[in-house]
């Protein structure tokens, strides 16, 4: 993504949508352990259909 990454999309999105759930998503889980989720959920790619309907059921709650 050109002039922000995913982590600085989410805050953004955080701050004008406190409601919405955010979900990151990466094939590069290493980046982000290195570097912390910032409090998003974390999927790991591939995921399937049943793991992001987890993942935003429980960021509903």
């Amino acid at each position: 993504m050109p002039g922000m990454d995913g982590i600085a999309l989410g805050q953004e999105i955080r701050r004008l949508h406190n409601d919405l759930p955010v979900v990151l998503t990466s094939g590069y889980s290493h980046v982000l352990a290195q570097n912390g989720t910032y409090g998003f959920e974390l999927l790991h790619k591939p995921y399937s259909v049943d793991q992001l309907s987890r993942v935003l059921r429980k960021s509903a709650i």
